[in-house]
């Protein structure tokens, strides 16, 4: 959450950031105003205003003296300014060198709030003595730093406070001390993460991550973690996140390390099946770095000693991403095309990695060619591959290698027949040289050094459409007015026979998939092992708008079927052979009201009309009171399961969390987890849960869980 709701300083209204001669003042009150003649006084009372660029002030009494261009406010003293407020007992202001100073004040903007006994100086300097910085509004467990004298000041859009002596506090209860501390208002806020439990694999644990902020683009931390079974993990944590005119760059960093004291039979087996040593910790890394609008840089790195590490200590890393990755990439964006560099790294030893080393590549954007209709789009690329089973599979001594070049074309041209249908025939071609071939699989004596392959795509896409526009209006559903979209489509495609039967060291593997297959030849990614490709595709695309309240459209639902039929047929996942009829897909979006959403996505084996897989998600609102989700996952003969999760918000404190999973393969709930959350005051949020397992691998089958952070804050 960003520290500053508005453009404008913290305490803006505290130094009034202004002055008087800048425009006459307006004096009003409920009373007459009373006017000294010989002290040029003007004295206000009862509800009395003083109103001057921008600014208000309020108090119970108001004297202004024209000639010295000082103002005096008592009594319920409140200062308006820019969506900003300060409340005082008593205000003093001298226009002529812009100093003020003020008696008990309050004052904040999200996430501060800020008290103190007196308080003066200008709007670049402002000392403060007896006071005290809250961490969200003031309460019986807010955190908040306490100090005798503290200094603001403000550079160049900066903000920071410096404290003497600082007394960090939760509630009343003093937690920490620091002689002299420095706090940037202007950067990112606090970050506090507690997670505490029991676990019959982990003993008694107690998860932290905190973060500080230590400049206004930085915020660092640390990852600390007792487990009473398997000792202590501990590793530092760091954002951050840096705009200029001219760059951008935004980051984040987690990591940790244990001495695993845990039994051998606590720390098991990696998916490999080797044991796990003792020695554990993971690295979490990513940034995006963008330099102009041409420009960027994304990298991400992910080191884990073993492949349960995360999993082990810190779920919430390993349910977010179960497979670690490491890669870079720099990208360069010209009018119509695109140079990139791009290279993936093996960090760890426990999985096999298709490396790039690096991959430098040149992507010329479609383009009209002249004036003849038509479009050309093309692209060029060098990489070196690597791959090595030899952690997994010591038998396969070999390592798979290659050089590759692949260059891809296509052109097309579309034809509009009628105001409703278009045809687009289309052409490409992929020509891929290889070089320094080994592979892990293939006898050397059958695999040469270097092999060319040309691959060529002849193809066209039909595409239909029509719409219908209906004065249909539903106000409890938000609906006004309903357009629908059809478009019919036929895509035909032919790939020719690659022909390269145990002539490639392949690496750019095909890898199991169940979405709709890619259809263009320079769109697939599995460059090694592209096969031949004949086959029609059919579909009807339907999409259901409304008018959008403020501007454009909203949509209510869309459906999507679409139909393969197969001239040439290959191996399946299974290892079947594909029918002619090869699969149909039904694609279904349901938002017709914001308290509803449905989503589906399924595919049948045409002949046989056979479920073969099933996606769906099904979200219900109550506004704020409660939120219902329904999951379902079906994978023919694979996967058959089921969850619901369900949150109830009993009042603005407390909330119910549900989450139950169910395998209808095995009959068994597979995990129900139960939960309550509670806010404490405006700083923190308390979630006590429980936790029931069926037969999972590494988790205990219940697990007590108490989470401990600050409200609102990412």
């Amino acid at each position: 959450m960003p520290t500053n709701v508005r453009n404008c300083t913290l305490l803006l209204t505290l130094s009034l950031a202004l002055s008087l001669n800048a425009a006459l003042p307006e004096l009003s009150s409920v009373e007459p105003l009373v006017f000294d003649e010989d002290s040029q006084r003007l004295v206000a009372q009862g509800d009395a205003r003083l109103d001057f660029d921008g600014t208000r002030v309020q108090a119970d009494r108001i004297t202004y003296y024209q000639e010295l261009g000082l103002a005096d406010a008592v009594g319920s003293v409140a200062i308006s300014r820019e969506g900003t407020r300060l409340l005082a007992d008593r205000m003093s202001y001298d226009t002529k060198d812009n100093l003020f100073s003020v008696d008990l004040l309050k004052t904040g903007q999200w996430p501060f709030y800020i008290t103190g006994v007196t308080a003066g100086g200008t709007s670049e300097d402002i000392a403060l003595e007896g006071g005290t910085i809250y961490y969200g509004n003031p309460g019986p467990f807010a955190l908040s730093v306490s100090t005798d004298s503290l200094q603001y000041v403000q550079n160049e859009g900066e903000e920071s406070v410096s404290m003497d002596g600082a007394t960090f506090r939760i509630g009343q209860v003093p937690v920490f001390y620091l002689p002299g501390y420095t706090h940037n208002l202007t950067g990112a806020p606090y970050y506090f993460d507690l997670d505490a439990g029991s676990d019959s694999n982990l003993g008694v644990y107690l998860q932290t991550t905190t973060l500080f902020p230590v400049t206004p683009w930085l915020r660092a931390g640390a990852n600390l973690d007792l487990y009473s079974q398997r000792g202590v993990l501990a590793g530092p944590t760091a954002q951050y996140a840096y705009n200029s005119e001219t760059q951008r760059i935004v980051g984040a960093i987690s990591t940790g390390y244990i001495d695993d004291t845990g039994d051998p039979s606590d720390r098991d087996f990696d998916q490999f099946g080797r044991p796990i040593g003792t020695n554990r910790g993971f690295i979490e890394w990513r940034q995006k770095y963008d330099i102009g609008e041409r420009f960027s840089t994304t990298a991400s790195l992910s080191y884990w000693s073993d492949s349960e590490v995360t999993r082990d200590f810190r779920n919430n890393l390993y349910d977010d991403d179960q497979r670690p990755d490491a890669f870079a990439e720099a990208v360069y964006a010209g009018n119509n095309w695109m140079a990139s560099v791009f290279g993936r790294f093996r960090p760890n030893q426990f999985q096999v990695v298709q490396e790039r080393l690096p991959e430098v590549r040149l992507d010329l954007l479609p383009v009209p060619i002249f004036n003849t209709g038509a479009y050309q789009k093309a692209s060029l690329s060098y990489v070196q591959l690597r791959e090595d089973f030899g952690q997994i599979a010591p038998t396969l001594t070999r390592e798979g290698q290659s050089d590759r070049f692949d260059f891809t074309y296509r052109i097309q041209r579309p034809f509009a027949l009628t105001d409703w249908l278009t045809v687009t025939p289309l052409a490409g071609a992929r020509l891929t040289q290889y070089q320094n071939q080994e592979s892990s699989f293939i006898n050397p004596a059958l695999l040469d050094d270097s092999f060319s392959r040309e691959i060529y795509e002849v193809g066209f896409d039909l595409v239909a459409r029509a719409y219908a526009s209906y004065p249909t209006v539903n106000r409890s559903s938000g609906v006004d007015g309903l357009r629908h979209i059809l478009r019919p489509v036929l895509r035909y495609r032919y790939v020719s026979d690659p022909d390269d039967l145990n002539e490639i060291a392949a690496i750019d593997r095909q890898v199991f998939d169940l979405e709709r297959p890619v259809l263009d030849l320079s769109d697939l990614r599995n460059v090694d092992q592209i096969a031949e490709t004949h086959l029609v595709r059919l579909g009807v695309e339907n999409l259901f708008q409304t008018r959008a309240k403020d501007y454009g459209s909203r949509t209510l639902a869309a459906l999507n079927l679409y139909q393969d039929i197969l001239f040439e047929r290959n191996a399946r996942f299974d290892g079947r052979d594909e029918d002619t009829f090869n699969a149909s897909w039904v694609e279904l979006v349901l938002n017709p009201a914001p308290w509803l959403k449905f989503d589906l996505a399924s595919r049948f084996r045409t002949q046989t009309l056979t479920l073969e897989e099933l996606r769906t998600r099904t979200t219900l609102y109550s506004g704020e009171i409660w939120e219902l989700g329904l999951s379902t996952d079906l994978l023919n003969k694979q996967i058959d399961q089921y969850r619901i999760d369900f949150i109830y918000r009993m009042n603005e404190r407390h909330a119910i969390l549900t989450d139950m999973r169910f395998d209808a393969d095995t009959g068994d709930f597979t995990r129900l987890s139960l939960g309550l959350r509670t806010q404490l005051g405006s700083t923190w949020e308390l979630l006590y849960a429980i936790t029931f397992r069926e037969d999972a691998r590494r988790e205990s089958d219940v697990q007590f869980d108490l989470q401990l952070r600050l409200a609102g804050m990412n």
